[in-house]
């Protein structure tokens, strides 16, 4: 009868792997429509920033950016610390890259957002793990199919809820009460936000852009890219 079992359990786990890559390939693909119509506003914006008086706002930006760049270090300091503040107590973690991608450029923005967010998640789970942060969240409470998914979390696991649609704030709170190892958590976090990230930073370099041509082919590149790793991830589904 135990071996019975024992040869049951892995189908069992089977599923739930499945269901859970799902989830998060319906998530990315809610999130790709979001970024593709961002993408388009984004366009419309520059076509119309370059031959209208708004082209004031292009040289601002341009004007902004040589600003950071003297301030070197204090500025990429001073952006994560920022950064990983926000997300520690819960700000959506795009805008802040669709920020770092305007001001520092593709590149360097998003090494700075992943490091940002990545040490504002990993707070956040500090925090939840010493006991010092509420875990009777009521939204909590409509998560508990997400809860049975991270008790034990592997790395997989933990890239993959990074792809749902849920609160930055839930997961490092359901994660700090788990099992998962700071090791597991801190890899699973920066590789799970990396195709996001990487989107939005690439499209807010493009608004950053004095040349049109540059922003266009910026943009252009974020929408092949959102649209490639959803199909990965649709594929990897099946």
């Amino acid at each position: 009868m135990r071996e019975t079992e024992h040869l049951q359990s892995p189908p069992q786990v089977s599923i739930t792997e499945a269901e859970l890559t799902t989830q998060a390939a319906k998530s990315l693909s809610q999130e790709r429509k979001k970024l593709l119509g961002l993408a388009i506003g984004v366009v419309i914006f520059m076509y119309i920033a370059h031959y209208t008086p708004l082209q004031a706002w292009v040289l601002n930006v341009q004007v902004w950016k040589t600003y950071v760049r003297e301030l070197g270090g204090i500025a990429h300091f001073g952006f994560v610390l920022a950064c990983a503040i926000a997300v520690m107590v819960g700000v959506p973690r795009l805008p802040l890259c669709g920020m770092a991608g305007l001001v520092f450029g593709f590149a360097e923005g998003l090494v700075l957002s992943l490091c940002g967010t990545t040490v504002g998640a990993y707070s956040a789970f500090l925090i939840t793990r010493l006991g010092l942060k509420n875990t009777s969240i009521s939204g909590l409470n409509k998560l508990t199919w997400l809860k049975e998914q991270l008790v034990s979390p592997t790395l997989v696991r933990v890239f993959w809820v990074r792809q749902l649609i849920v609160p930055g704030f839930a997961l490092n709170i359901l994660l700090g009460i788990s099992q998962v190892t700071h090791r597991v958590f801190l890899l699973g976090t920066l590789i799970g936000y990396l195709p996001l990230n990487l989107t939005v930073t690439l499209v807010g370099s493009g608004m950053g852009k004095s040349s049109l041509t540059e922003s266009m082919t910026q943009i252009l590149a974020a929408i092949g890219l959102i649209n490639i790793t959803a199909w990965l991830m649709w594929k990897k589904r099946a």
